[in-house]
């Protein structure tokens, strides 16, 4: 082909392929897992393709179209150049995947175990993790996580499925329970004593007597002995943990107490004052025999272990004063010395 246009020339050429077949292999028939897509792909020289039927087909036109079956199918094909054609089949077999079903999701203790509860339909299974299962070769086996797992099951068959039926279930693990009844106390005759439980969402101490009410956090006690109460932290799914507070009733007046010795390398090894019927220390200072301030705290139970920069002192005699508050509400104060042996 030529073209002039005022005296420029320009040529251009096309070329017709002329045929006599047209080639067309639809493909092998294959298996696949019930619900799976397949993409099908003819090995042809077509121009243009017709698919049938268009059963769940995304194009009925294009050369290769994806197929989802439901069910075992025959799909035909025609491939086309001009007026020339060839046709083709290809089966798609649909298998079902493998049946695998577990139990519903539960909720454990720390450090306590579940039995899930598998069933299957097909040759094999695996179970994964594994690693806090008690055995692997069962489809009830015993699980004792430390923290919340996804255990999944895995099912394989024989049948022409090549993927696995897969289930869940999930094994909540409660929290670890910290019961925490209280610090060892001390406390006189009659002395009001309000109790602090922690560690979980309900709480029962046990036994009951001398308190306001044993089911609640913060019960209230009044003693007129020595007492110890057992204190049960739990869930609402039953798990618990137990701590003990054992309290020591002075049948004296409020007052604190300061120990006239102590020995940092030996039993006594806090110089620390004792509050008896005290709410609350507003202070306990030491002071060495030059008058200097070597420890103060306003924290009950604290107390100042006869080091200054982390080292020991020798052997002496030191000052202390403390200040704190009864019950009632009274100031008491008080004054002494203490011996550091070393």
């Amino acid at each position: 082909m030529q073209l002039n246009e005022n005296g420029c020339v320009n040529n251009d050429s096309i070329r017709v392929r002329v045929v006599d077949v047209v080639s067309l292999f639809a493909g092998p028939d294959t298996t696949i897992c019930q619900t799976d897509t397949i993409q099908l792909r003819p090995v042809s020289d077509g121009l243009q393709y017709i698919w049938s039927p268009s059963t769940r087909l995304n194009s009925i036109t294009v050369k290769s179209p994806l197929a989802s079956p439901q069910n075992t199918i025959t799909y035909r094909v025609r491939a086309i150049i001009g007026k020339c054609f060839a046709e083709d089949d290809i089966t798609i077999k649909t298998v079902p995947y493998p049946s695998s079903l577990v139990g519903p999701d539960t909720t454990i203790c720390y450090e306590d175990t579940a039995t899930l509860f598998g069933s299957m339909n097909g040759s094999r299974f695996v179970w994964s993790p594994t690693s806090t299962l008690s055995t692997t070769n069962s489809l009830t086996p015993q699980a004792f996580p430390l923290q919340t797992t996804v255990y999944t099951l895995s099912v394989f068959d024989t049948l022409g499925c090549p993927k696995p039926g897969v289930s869940r279930v999930t094994v909540t693990v409660r929290n670890k329970i910290l019961a925490f009844a209280g610090k060892d106390t001390a406390v006189v005759v009659g002395q009001p004593l309000q109790l602090r439980g922690t560690g979980a969402d309900f709480y029962q101490c046990a036994p009951p007597l001398f308190l306001n009410n044993p089911v609640i956090q913060n019960p209230i006690a009044i003693l007129n002995d020595n007492f110890s109460y057992t204190l049960k932290a739990f869930t609402a799914e039953g798990c618990f943990a137990l701590d003990t507070i054992n309290i020591k009733v002075f049948k004296t007046a409020p007052d604190i107490f300061v120990p006239n010795a102590f020995a940092p390398t030996g039993r006594n090894r806090i110089l620390r004052p004792i509050p008896v019927g005290i709410s609350r220390i507003d202070y306990f200072r030491v002071y060495n025999r030059w008058g200097q301030l070597v420890f103060q705290t306003s924290e009950s139970g604290k107390g100042w272990d006869g080091t200054i920069a982390g080292k020991i002192q020798d052997s002496g005699t030191f000052a202390w004063t403390v200040q704190g508050v009864d019950y009632t509400g009274k100031v008491i104060i008080k004054k002494g010395t203490a011996i550091l042996i070393r």
